[in-house]
């Protein structure tokens, strides 16, 4: 502006207060423009000729409820200024995109905080599924990922942040008992999984699955006994059936079994690569002189709760299942972590099963947890047993049918674990103040502490 316009100042506050309604004073610029401070907006870069605007200066007025409303624009330029009024919609979407904002923060929030784990097996699999009703009826903070199985869940707890759950077989601890004090495994090694075994705990003992040994019908193996020697096929390393067929084949014979590397046959067809690598393992079984490019096969072993899909339908039908003697001199020992189980004729038609069932072995598996150092994740597993107790009728009718075969119920003392498990304290405190309606007493008991030796509370396993 130049001199000659300072005389139209006053003017231009009536103006602009009688078309947006501002009842407060405005400062306009007696010689330039100011923002809605009073405070000059013309610097040196600011400097423009003709009749562009110099700058856009907000207009605001004070609401009742103590707010501050834009209600126009007022835009300077050497020619004098213009004025804008704020419209209805403009004012809508002005309010929109608070709202946004608002949004945005709060997503930002929630994504930042921290999210408790649980790891479970395949996304095709029961794991997997038992994890996902965890989250959708019992605690929603929880963070389902699927994962290789049993061994490498028990190794995320240990290894992996945030990981707090993991479904596994109870066999687990009895492998890394062996695996510890192998002399076949590196001492480091050895060391690591003997501290991880003083501080892993139950959550709650699931559901049993069987353990079926495979064989071609032609094959002259009858019994489990009698498998020292041969190429097993136990699945992928870390998976729970290469756990449990170590477990099985080490108490047995006191050495390490034959293991047979998983393969794919190009041909085979599968929703994920686990489901493909087991159907050409048992296509090659089947017919290992059509087959005889990959792999030879003498046992095939599989675990999981019966019927599996991989066995209930377009199984090869030369294919037999092998009995567990509980007489046999070795079978003492494998019942210290396995449970005698049958293995109905009515869930495997095609597998020459000779009369209503065939004695087989059968493990159960378990939520898993472990003692942190973190108090936050304690704590959350306390409110995570509370919880349980709480929504375990919805578990029931509304999620896996498996849940329906738990041994626990609410009101109901806890099961017995296998050889060297133990529950978490805090969640054997709380589910046994859990009421058949699902409430909890909260009346809490007092908590053993736990041995921690430095090096596993460094690592964050214990307090």
């Amino acid at each position: 502006m130049d001199g000659g316009e300072d005389s139209r100042i006053p003017d231009q506050r009536r103006r602009i207060a009688a078309a947006t309604g501002a009842r407060h004073s405005y400062r306009l610029p007696s010689s330039h423009p100011v923002d809605e401070r009073g405070r000059s907006v013309i610097g040196a870069a600011h400097r423009e000729s003709g009749c562009a605007a110099i700058k856009q200066v907000a207009v605001l007025r004070g609401a009742p409820d103590r707010r501050v409303v834009h209600i126009a624009r007022v835009m300077f330029s050497r020619k004098g200024y213009a004025m804008q009024r704020m419209t209805p919609t403009a004012h809508l979407w002005l309010d929109l995109m608070k709202g946004v904002l608002v949004l945005v923060l709060v997503a930002v929030a929630v994504a930042s905080a921290h999210a408790e784990v649980i790891v479970t097996g395949g996304k095709t699999g029961t794991y997997y599924q038992i994890g996902n009703n965890l989250k959708e009826f019992v605690s929603p903070a929880l963070e389902v990922r699927d994962s290789k199985g049993s061994w490498a869940n028990v190794e995320d707890m240990s290894q992996t942040e945030g990981v707090t759950l993991g479904i596994v077989q109870s066999d687990v601890y009895a492998a890394f008992v062996y695996l510890r004090d192998s002399r076949d495994v590196p001492a480091e090694t050895r060391r690591q999984y003997g501290k991880l075994l003083k501080n892993l705990r139950v959550f709650m003992p699931l559901y049993r699955e069987e353990i079926h040994f495979l064989v071609h019908k032609d094959s002259p193996l009858e019994f489990i006994y009698q498998v020292r020697g041969r190429r097993i096929w136990m699945d992928a390393e870390k998976s729970g059936t290469y756990l449990t067929a170590l477990n099985i084949y080490s108490k047995m014979f006191n050495e390490r079994p034959t293991a047979v590397a998983p393969f794919i046959n190009p041909a085979v067809t599968g929703d994920d690569e686990g489901t493909r690598t087991r159907r050409s393992a048992l296509m090659v079984l089947s017919d290992p002189d059509f087959y005889s490019a990959f792999p030879k096969i003498d046992v095939l072993v599989l675990v999981g709760g019966q019927p599996l899909k991989l066995l209930e339908a377009n199984v090869p039908p030369n294919l037999r299942l092998l009995k567990f003697d509980p007489a046999h001199g070795t079978s003492a020992k494998v019942l210290q972590d396995y449970k005698r189980a049958e293995i109905q004729k009515s869930s495997y038609p095609a597998l020459n099963i000779t009369g209503a069932g065939l004695p087989s072995l059968g493990v159960d598996s378990y939520l898993i947890t472990a003692n942190f150092i973190s108090e936050e994740r304690n704590q959350f597993i306390t409110s995570l047993a509370g919880q349980f107790c709480e929504k375990f009728e919805a578990l029931q009718s509304k999620g896996h049918p498996k849940w329906k075969t738990l041994s626990w119920k609410p009101g109901a003392p806890l099961p017995p674990l296998a050889v060297g498990w133990q529950y978490s304290a805090r969640v054997k405190d709380r589910l046994s103040r859990c009421h058949v309606q699902g409430s909890v007493d909260e009346s809490p008991a007092a908590i053993p502490g736990a041995t921690c030796k430095p090096q596993d509370r460094f690592a964050g396993l214990c307090r």
